[in-house]
């Protein structure tokens, strides 16, 4: 990201937590909450969200005022000042984004603290250095902001003043971090910067922030009947989701996007849908099917169509060796599905070989075909309340000669019997 490259390219701290702040679920529901919010205003483009890109979480959204959106969060026990540490921090890491984005409007940033607000005491010598009166004094700072209130003059001086101690305090070296462009910097212009942060301290707890979340994913667009009773199950994947891909190396690895968040609602129902379902009790009668006729499927085709071209020999025997291999891993469910394919196609398969002595190319073929189509329909009907996994028409093809070729099913059933 160009980001990431001007950062290095001055050299400024990295701001990225790292491991060291994963599993944290305020940071993880807040990342949620914002990218749902997000989603549900952008209805026609791409919203992208990641945790520890730039700052705690990150949002990307050309639809929005300003495309870029970042939020560090807090979650403290304690009171909460323009004085404390984690927000002293907050500013050197906001003001690097600030100059690193060239001041850009297409940034913006927030603040979100689960804590309460204490006031800023500030020392004799500290106002002394200021100009003001020599005499320790508390200052408001913080509520204003998070208020919205305007700052009088020495609000304005003492926050300016803050910033500047603890980022040259971190940037000791003057080659490193926008030391330069921070000294010549107005203190209206950081004002500007400071009011323009969205700062919020507030008593949420994570009990609070999950159920914010469950009622954005209610009130999402790929929410419908089905969602319901599942907005719990649909939030964990997408955090697990968000938190996944914050490990990544890659910063574009590191984004969910809203096709992401499309995906997780639909997988959602179809994972529902598999757990109602059984494992299809016909796997235990495989074993006791008995058969005598130990010919291969090119040996049972050319018993009835001698002149049958090889060349397409050789297909369907390739088409039946796939389907082993596909299958090898699923080895339980092809043995009920094979169960229930012969229950259906031995019928049809003798009854079209009463009459007949033999068959031409074209009939054999018409025969694989028309037991194909009898097999996909009933394992369709199956798959509504037996565990099956989705295949199609060339899987269940496959299945069929399968069982031509493992000595279940023969061309000429009954055909002895017609000759007679």
């Amino acid at each position: 990201m160009t980001t990431e490259s001007c950062a290095e390219k001055v050299g400024h701290i990295s701001r990225e937590a790292g491991d060291k702040t994963k599993g944290f679920r305020f940071q993880k529901l807040r990342a949620a909450i914002r990218f749902l919010q997000r989603v549900q205003e952008n209805k026609d483009g791409q919203v992208l969200c990641a945790m520890e890109f730039m700052e705690d979480s990150v949002l990307f959204d050309g639809s929005d005022t300003s495309p870029v959106s970042g939020e560090e969060n807090k979650y403290y026990s304690s009171g909460l000042s323009f004085n404390s540490a984690a927000v002293k921090n907050t500013l050197v890491a906001f003001l690097d984004l600030y100059f690193s984005f060239g001041r850009s409007k297409d940034l913006k940033l927030g603040v979100y603290a689960s804590a309460t607000v204490a006031q800023e005491r500030m020392s004799a010598e500290f106002r002394s250095e200021l100009g003001f009166e020599p005499k320790q004094k508390f200052y408001d700072i913080l509520k204003k902001l998070t208020q919205q209130e305007e700052l009088d003059d020495e609000d304005k001086a003492v926050a300016f003043a803050l910033a500047k101690d603890v980022y040259f305090g971190e940037y000791a070296d003057a080659s490193k971090g926008y030391r330069t462009l921070l000294e010549s910097m107005a203190e209206a212009e950081f004002i500007n910067f400071l009011t323009s942060i969205d700062w919020m301290v507030a008593s949420d707890s994570n009990d609070s922030l999950e159920a914010e979340a469950v009622q954005l994913i209610r009130a999402c667009r790929f929410y419908n009947h089905r969602h319901s009773d599942l907005e719990n199950f649909i939030l964990s994947n997408l955090i697990d989701e968000i938190e996944k891909r914050s490990c990544s190396k890659s910063p574009l690895d590191r984004l969910v996007n809203t096709d992401t968040l499309r995906s997780i609602f639909n997988e959602i129902i179809f994972k529902s849908a598999l757990s109602d379902q059984v494992e299809d009790p016909a796997v235990d009668e495989w074993d006791d099917i008995g058969n005598t006729d130990f010919r291969n499927l090119s040996d049972k085709i050319l018993a009835v169509c001698p002149n049958f071209n090889p060349r397409l020999l050789k297909v369907l025997a390739k088409n039946c060796s796939l389907a082993r291999k596909v299958e090898a891993e699923g080895a339980r469910e092809m043995k009920a599905l094979l169960r229930r394919i012969l229950d259906v196609c031995e019928l049809p398969l003798i009854q079209k070989c009463a009459t007949a002595t033999s068959f031409t190319e074209q009939e054999v073929t018409n025969i694989i075909d028309d037991l194909t189509l009898i097999a996909k329909s009933h394992i369709t009907s199956l798959s509504s309340r037996y565990r099956y996994a989705p295949r199609d028409s060339h899987a269940v093809r496959g299945a069929v000669l399968t069982l031509f070729d493992d000595c279940f099913l023969a061309f000429d059933e009954g055909m002895n019997d017609a000759r007679q």
